[in-house]
């Protein structure tokens, strides 16, 4: 039984244009991005993608879809809805919540709720 190995071919390298350091030139050609991962990561020069739910249809026909958009689109769409609810005179009430399964602390006692003092 004979193996052949093929060598892999050596992807072109280009330099950071905020570190210096190498990166694949790809990343440039096909994203258009001139800066590396680690520069992208530790300068924040991508903003992270953001999420809404949005509940649609009515009656026995609803559904829920999910809306993922860039974090100046959320950033913006957050402002503009409370913007709508100062025109009538509420306040935005935040959901949260934190789990924790660590412990011998009953989750009841665990879960945080907003207090809803807003309504």
């Amino acid at each position: 039984m004979n193996l052949t190995l093929k060598k892999s071919k050596t992807m072109e390298m280009i330099p950071c244009s905020k570190c210096g350091n190498d990166m694949p030139e790809l990343r440039k050609t096909n994203f258009g991005y001139d800066f590396c991962i680690q520069c992208s990561d530790k300068y924040n020069l991508i903003g992270k993608k953001r999420a809404i739910t949005v509940q649609m249809g009515e009656g026995d026909h609803t559904w829920n879809e999910t809306i993922i958009m860039s974090e100046k689109d959320f950033l913006e769409y957050e402002r503009q809805e409370e913007l709508s609810l100062q025109i009538i005179g509420k306040k935005k009430v935040h959901k949260s919540e934190f789990l924790s399964f660590d412990g011998s602390t009953p989750i009841s006692d665990k879960l945080v709720v907003n207090s809803r003092e807003d309504r």
